[in-house]
C-alpha cells in the first residue's frame, strides 16, 4: 500500500507571525518603551505599535484564508475516499453471500459422503460376515472330510482357522446356527467343533504315544505341532514332557545296567550322571526351536513348563544312579569302618612316643585308595548336578532384569528338588566325612613312609656357592601337598559352599595343627642344634660318594614357581660410602668333614615348613588368581563365589601362613642363637682386635693396604654362611641372612666403640677402618641395599672418626637431623660427640 505524502503545515508559510518572530518583535518594542525618555519617544513608540499591529492583522487574514482553502481540499479528499469505500463494502457483501452458499453445499456433500461410507462399511461387514459364515460352513465340512480320511493336519488347520481367523462370535451367532447345520452335519457349529477337538486330542495322544513307542522322531515332531492348532498346547507339552521322561528313564536304566554289569571301575557312576544330564540337555536344546516356533504364541513359557514337568523324572533318575553308587560302593560300611580308625600312629608321633616291638597299630579296613576314588566320584556327581542346575537356570529361568550384583538365583524347582534334599541330608555329610578322613589318614601314611634326604650332597665345597634348585625337604610335605591339591580340587568341584566351609574350617586343621604345629614343630624342637654347633662344607668328592642323592621333588608335586625375596629395593643413604672398597681375592676355601645329624635334620625340617608354605600358596593361587573363572563357573549362584573365596583365603590359607611364619621365625632365631651367633661374634672380634693399636694407629701406606684381615674375614664368612646358602630354602636363607646382618651390625658397632675407647684412632687408621668396613658390607650384603641400611649406624660412626675438624665443625653446626651435605643422621648429637672424642 502506497504511503500518503506528508504536506507542510500552512503556518510555516507565514514565518512573520510565528511565535518566535512575534516574541522577538514584542521584546524590541518593550526595550524601546523602557528607553523612551520623552513624550515624543512615546509617540513614536505608539506609531510603531500601530504599524506592527496592522502588519500582523494582514498576515493573520492571509493565514486564515490559506488554512480555509486547505481544509476544504481535505474535506473533498475524505468524501472521495468514502465513496470508494462504499464500493468495496458492496463487493465484500456479495463475496460473503458466495462463501455462505459454498459452505452450505460442503455440509451437504459431507453428510452424503459419511452416509455413503457408513453404507459401504455396513456392506463390508455384511460381506465379511457372509464370507466368514461361508468359510465356517466350508471348514466344518472339510474337518468332517479330513477326519474321515485321517488327514489330521488339514483338520487341525481348519479348526485353527475357525478359532483364530474368523469372527469370534460367529460360531455361536443366530445366523450361523440357522444356515451352517446341514443334513450331513446336523450338529450346531460350536458343539461339532468341541466334539472334534476332543476327538482329535485323543487321536493325537494315541498317535504320539505310538510314535514315541517306536521312537519315530519325524512322526513325533509332526504330531507335536498339531496340538497348538486345536488350542491344546498344554496337552501337547505334557505329551512331550512324558516322552522326554520316558527317554530319561530308559537312558538311566541303560546306564545303571551297564555300570552294574561291567567290571567295577572308579568313576563309572560319575560318567553315568554326566551321560544322563548330557542326554537331557541335548534333547532340550534340539527341541527348543520347535517348541518356540509352534507354542510360543499361545504358551510363552512353554519350555519352562516342559522343564518343570521333566524335573521330577530327572530327580528320580539321578537319585537312582547316586543311590546305586552309594549302595554298591558300600559307602555306609566305609563310613562305619573309618569311624573305628583311631589314628594311633599319628597320635604317637604327635606325642613323641616310640612304637613298641610287636605293637599292632591301626589297619585299614578300607583302602585309602578306594576312599580317594569315592571322594572323586562324589565330587564328580555333585559337579555334574551343579553344571545341570547352572545350565537350566541361565537358559530357561534367569529373569532379564537380574543384576550382576545379585547373581544367579537357583530356581525353587531345583532348590526344592528331591535330589537337592538328598545332597543336604545324605551325600554331603558322607562326602565331608570321607575327605576329612582321607586327609588325616594320608598324613598318617606319609609319616609312616617318611624319607629324609641326605644333606651332604648339598654341602659340597664348590667354587661358587649355588642355592639349591629344590631344597632338601621331608617326603611328608610332598605327599601331603599332593593330597591337599587333589582334595581341595574335589571339594571345589563339588560346587557346594558348605563342603568348602567344612574343609577350610575343620579338615584343614589336620594340616595346620597336626602337621605344622604338631609333627614339624616337634621335629624342629627335637633336632634343635646344640650350642655353637654349625654346618660345615665337605669335600666335593666325599659329597659325590654318598650312597643316597638328594631327594628330588616327587612326580606330581606342584612345582613351586620362583618367588621374589622378602627384602627388595630399599636404597641406603650411605650407598656411596659402603659401596666402595677394592676387591680382595680370598684364599682357598677350607672344608670340614663332620656335621651334626640333628642339625642337618633341623635344616631339612625347616626347609619342609618353608616348602609347604610355598607349595600351598601355589595351589591356592592356581584355583583363585591364575584361573579367576574357575570359582565363577563352579559357584554361579548368589554370592557363593565371594563366600568360597573368603573361606579359602581367610579361613584356610591366611591362618596356615600365619602358623608357618611363626614356626619359621622361632626356628630361625633358634638357629641363629645356637649355631651362628657365637661364631659370628668371633669373626667380628678377629676383624677388630683389641690386642694392639696397630690396626687403628696406622702410620704407613703398607699397613693401610694390608689385605690380611679382610682375607681372613672372607674365609671365615664363607665358612659360616655358605653351608646355609647351599642347603636352606631361598626364602629361609633371606630371612636368616637378615637376622645375621642385623646382629653383625650391632656387634661391629659395639666392638668398634669398645676398641676405639681403648686405643683411639688416627686419620690413616680411620681410612683403613672405612675400607675394611666397606669390604665387609659388600661381602655380607652383596647387592641387597635394604640389608646395607642395617649398617647405617656403624657407617656413620666410621664417617665421624674419619672427618677432619673443619668437616666435623660444619656438621655439628647444623643442629637438625640432616645437614647441608645431605647426611640423614641416625646418631643423636650426644652420640656423635662421644664418638668424635675417639679420634686423635
Amino acid at each position: 500500500m502506497e504511503k500518503p505524502k506528508v504536506r507542510p503545515l500552512v503556518s510555516l508559510l507565514f514565518p512573520e507571525i510565528s511565535c518566535s518572530a512575534l516574541q522577538h518583535r514584542s521584546h524590541e518594542l518593550h526595550e524601546k518603551f523602557r528607553g523612551a525618555s520623552s513624550a515624543a519617544d512615546l509617540a513614536l513608540l505608539v506609531a510603531d505599535i500601530d504599524a506592527e499591529t496592522a502588519s500582523t492583522d494582514v498576515q493573520m487574514r492571509h493565514l486564515v484564508e490559506a488554512a480555509t482553502r486547505k481544509h476544504t481540499q481535505q474535506l473533498s479528499a475524505v468524501e472521495l475516499l468514502r465513496a470508494k469505500l462504499s464500493g468495496a463494502i458492496t463487493n465484500s457483501n456479495e463475496l460473503t453471500k458466495v462463501f455462505a452458499a459454498a459452505n452450505d453445499l460442503g455440509h451437504l456433500l459431507t453428510s452424503k459422503i459419511r452416509a455413503l461410507d457408513l453404507e459401504i462399511e455396513n456392506v463390508n461387514k455384511t460381506l465379511a460376515f457372509v464370507t466368514d459364515t461361508q468359510a465356517l460352513k466350508n471348514n466344518i465340512g472339510q474337518i468332517q472330510y479330513a477326519i474321515e480320511k485321517a488327514r489330521w493336519l488339514e483338520a487341525a488347520h481348519c479348526i485353527h482357522t475357525i478359532n483364530h481367523e474368523l469372527m469370534s462370535d460367529l460360531v455361536t451367532g443366530k445366523f450361523a446356527l440357522a444356515v451352517v447345520p446341514s443334513s450331513n452335519i446336523p450338529e450346531l457349529p460350536k458343539t461339532a467343533i468341541d466334539a472334534w477337538v476332543t476327538q482329535l486330542t485323543e487321536t493325537f495322544l494315541a498317535l504320539f504315544a505310538d510314535a514315541a513307542k517306536r521312537r519315530s522322531v519325524t512322526e513325533i515332531s509332526e504330531i507335536f505341532r498339531l496340538f497348538p492348532l486345536i488350542d491344546q498346547p498344554e496337552v501337547g507339552l505334557k505329551c512331550y514332557a512324558k516322552f522326554i521322561c520316558l527317554i530319561i528313564t530308559d537312558t538311566s536304566r541303560t546306564l545303571i545296567k551297564s555300570a552294574t554289569q561291567k567290571e567295577k571301575k572308579p568313576g563309572i557312576y560319575a560318567s553315568a550322571t554326566a551321560s544322563l544330564f548330557e542326554s537331557v540337555l541335548t534333547m532340550l536344546s534340539q527341541h527348543t526351536p520347535l517348541i518356540t516356533k509352534h507354542y510360543a504364541h499361545l504358551y510363552p513359557q512353554a519350555i519352562v513348563f516342559v522343564v518343570s514337568k521333566i524335573q521330577r523324572e530327572i530327580d528320580s533318575q539321578i537319585g537312582t544312579i547316586a543311590d546305586t553308587f552309594y549302595d554298591l560302593s558300600r559307602v555306609e560300611k566305609t563310613l562305619s569302618e573309618i569311624a573305628l580308625h583311631k589314628f594311633n600312629a599319628l597320635k604317637k608321633r604327635l606325642a613323641g612316643a616310640e612304637s613298641q616291638p610287636g605293637e599292632v597299630l591301626d589297619t585299614d579296613l578300607t583302602s585309602i585308595v578306594e576312599i580317594g576314588d569315592l571322594i572323586n566320584e562324589f565330587a564328580a556327581i555333585l559337579h555334574h548336578w551343579s553344571l545341570y542346575c547352572r545350565f537350566v537356570t541361565v537358559k530357561y529361568f534367569q529373569a532379564p532384569e537380574t543384576s550382576k550384583k545379585e547373581g544367579l538365583k537357583l530356581p525353587d524347582l531345583l532348590a526344592a528338588s528331591n535330589f537337592e534334599k538328598k545332597i543336604r541330608a545324605k551325600y554331603l555329610p558322607a562326602f565331608e566325612t570321607l575327605y576329612t578322613f582321607y586327609v588325616r589318614r594320608s598324613l598318617e601314611k606319609a609319616i609312616s613312609i617318611e624319607e629324609l634326604p641326605l644333606l651332604e650332597p648339598f654341602l659340597a665345597a664348590l667354587k661358587l656357592p649355588v642355592p639349591p634348585e629344590h631344597a632338601p625337604i621331608s617326603s611328608i610335605i610332598e605327599d601331603i601337598t599332593l593330597v591337599f591339591n587333589s582334595t581341595l580340587r574335589n571339594v571345589l568341584d563339588s560346587a557346594q559352599p558348605a563342603a568348602v566351609r567344612v574343609f577350610a574350617t575343620d579338615t584343614f586343621k589336620t594340616i595346620r595343627n597336626d602337621l605344622v604345629s604338631g609333627i614339624l614343630q616337634k621335629a624342629l624342637t627335637d633336632n634343635q642344634p646344640r650350642y655353637n654347633n654349625t654346618l660345615s662344607l665337605i669335600e666335593e668328592n666325599a659329597a659325590a660318594s654318598t650312597s643316597v642323592t638328594p631327594l628330588i621333588t616327587r612326580s606330581g608335586t606342584p612345582a613351586p614357581e620362583s618367588m621374589g625375596g622378602f627384602f627388595k629395593g630399599a636404597s641406603s643413604a650411605f650407598g656411596n660410602v659402603v659401596g666402595t672398597g677394592s676387591a680382595i681375592v680370598s684364599a682357598a676355601n677350607p672344608v670340614a668333614t663332620g656335621n651334626s645329624p640333628k642339625l642337618m635334620a633341623f635344616i631339612v625340617y625347616l626347609n619342609t615348613v618353608a616348602a609347604g608354605q610355598e607349595f600351598f600358596e601355589q595351589i591356592v593361587q592356581n584355583f583363585t588368581i591364575r584361573n579367576p573363572q574357575y570359582l565363577k563357573l563352579n559357584y554361579p549362584f548368589g554370592h557363593d563365589e565371594e563366600i568360597v573365596l573368603h573361606l579359602i583365603n581367610t579361613e584356610m590359607y591366611d591362618t596356615f601362613v600365619s602358623t608357618t611364619l611363626q614356626v619359621i621365625k622361632q626356628s630361625l632365631l633358634m638357629l641363629l642363637n645356637q649355631s651362628i651367633k657365637n661364631k659370628l661374634s668371633t669373626i667380628v672380634s678377629d676383624c677388630f682386635p683389641d690386642a694392639g693399636e696397630e690396626n687403628y694407629m696406622v702410620h704407613s701406606l703398607v699397613t693401610l693396604n694390608d689385605p690380611a684381615t679382610m682375607s681372613r674375614f672372607k674365609q671365615d664368612w664363607d665358612l659360616l654362611i655358605r653351608p646355609y646358602r647351599q642347603t636352606l630354602h631361598t626364602t629361609l636363607f633371606e630371612k636368616l641372612l637378615r637376622l645375621i646382618v642385623v646382629n653383625a651390625a650391632n656387634m661391629i658397632e659395639k666392638r668398634l666403640v669398645a676398641v676405639l675407647k681403648k686405643f683411639r684412632i688416627n686419620e690413616l687408621g680411620a681410612l683403613k677402618l672405612d675400607k675394611d668396613l666397606s669390604f665387609i658390607i659388600n661381602e655380607v650384603c652383596e647387592d641387597d641395599y635394604e640389608l646395607r641400611e642395617k649398617f647405617v649406624r656403624v657407617t656413620q660412626l666410621v664417617l665421624l672418626v674419619g672427618m677432619d675438624n673443619e668437616e666435623y665443625e660444619m656438621s655439628s653446626y647444623h643442629g637438625g637431623e640432616e645437614d647441608e651435605s645431605g647426611i640423614n643422621w641416625v646418631l643423636t648429637p650426644l652420640e656423635r660427640k662421644q664418638i668424635r672424642r675417639l679420634r686423635l
